[in-house]
């Protein structure tokens, strides 16, 4: 019996970032134009289906899909469902915000470090400057 490389128990699946592009689609690239429901704009992909990284599912990842899929419309009502879908992007929404939140400190940190870098090097030019005049 031959085995393909896909059969091979030591074969590794690709990657998702190998198959594709090195990098995610940027999110603000005009290719991106299928909204993901629920989420802000900024996070649409490039593919009706597609994955947040701007890129389309590879065929391992549309069969994951596919599967989880139908398990979940095998064991939960439309309303469970729908219910379940709030939640997550309800949850996503929050950590979105809590990292737009952390992104405005650092930007505060680094602007409060900025102004006292200026005011050091004043300083340090004002002594510089008694020392050379004195």
């Amino acid at each position: 019996m031959t085995t393909t490389p896909i059969d091979s128990p030591n074969s590794n699946p690709p990657s998702p970032r190998s198959v594709h592009s090195p990098a995610p689609i940027p999110l603000d690239s005009p290719l991106r134009t299928h909204p993901k429901r629920n989420l802000p704009s900024n996070l649409a992909s490039t593919y009706p289906h597609g994955l947040l990284s701007g890129h389309p599912r590879t065929a391992s990842q549309q069969a994951s899909f596919d599967a989880r899929k139908r398990e979940i419309v095998n064991t939960m009502t439309a309303e469970q469902i729908e219910k379940s879908y709030l939640d997550v992007t309800e949850k996503v929404k929050g950590l979105l915000e809590e990292e737009e939140r952390k992104g405005r400190d650092v930007d505060e940190k680094i602007e409060a470090l900025k102004m006292e870098r200026d005011v050091e090097r004043r300083v340090w030019e004002r002594v510089k400057g008694k020392k050379v005049g004195g």
